[in-house]
């Protein structure tokens, strides 16, 4: 969206996702100088990106393809639809490029970068992003937020269903599908249906939100379903629970005995 008459454009907000560090700060300082992209975001693996753009809702995402957790290329797949940012591809690999183009990418940049060649790349990328109707999708949602924001806040009633991102898309799951919740990469995910749904509740504040006596702590970085549990022993002096699903589960030395209270 261009910006009022008389006042100048404001800046594309990027974030850049590439495991290299040399990478990163070589795209970020080259952005830097071309001026009309501002990074508000850098991450070094693909699960760090998703959280970046969660955060910053940003214009354009350059990605690299190969990185830890999830690939350039998993990463765009999560990035579709009509809000989507801008994809753009950093890689040194060229056969990865026709299935970037068939997710929408909108370039496809071989390293090492050319400074003519991303600047190219820059007037594209500022092209689609002003004129694409980001402002009125990013308007639309804080609305939304602002008419949720009383029940958010004021906190008085637990979840009855609890809201996961799935292809871009806000799902509603039943608690008594979700048979653990945990934190990996920075990220919460919540395991039901044999997947795992991206959460954008921290852990902390699932244990407010979650009906009282329906989910257990059993370390720093996971809520179990008490009603998912099928046995639990103490192995090697650990305590260990096995889930209806088949996953087994420790509970830390700090919350065992608190796991057994609750379990009794």
């Amino acid at each position: 969206m261009r910006a009022p008459s008389g006042r100048p454009d404001p800046p594309v907000r990027a974030v850049i996702a590439d495991d290299e560090p040399r990478a990163r700060q070589f795209l970020e300082r080259l952005l830097a100088e071309q001026g009309e992209i501002e990074v508000v975001g850098v991450a070094r693996g693909g699960g760090e990106a998703l959280s970046l753009v969660a955060e910053h809702s940003p214009d354009v995402v350059f990605l690299d393809i190969q990185m830890p957790d999830l690939s350039g290329l998993e990463v765009a797949r999560h990035l579709r639809g009509p809000d989507a940012p801008v994809i753009v591809f950093v890689t040194a690999y060229d056969r990865h490029a026709v299935e970037a183009f068939e997710l929408a990418a909108l370039d496809y940049v071989l390293k090492p970068i050319r400074r003519d060649r991303l600047d190219d790349t820059v007037r594209r990328v500022v092209h689609e992003a002003r004129d694409r109707p980001y402002a009125v999708a990013r308007q639309e949602a804080a609305v939304l937020g602002m008419l949720e924001q009383p029940f958010v806040q004021e906190r008085l009633e637990p979840l009855r269903r609890l809201p996961v991102r799935h292809r871009r898309e806000v799902r509603l799951i039943d608690l008594e599908q979700v048979s653990r919740i945990i934190s990996r990469d920075r990220l919460v995910l919540a395991c039901a249906e044999g997947r795992e749904f991206l959460v954008d509740y921290t852990l902390q504040e699932l244990e407010r939100r979650l009906p009282e006596g329906r989910f257990v702590r059993v370390h720093r970085a996971a809520l179990v379903n008490i009603e998912s549990i099928e046995s639990y022993a103490g192995e090697a002096g650990v305590l260990v629970l096995r889930l209806k699903d088949g996953t087994r589960v420790e509970a830390s030395e700090r919350r065992a005995a608190e796991v057994r209270r609750r379990l009794k």
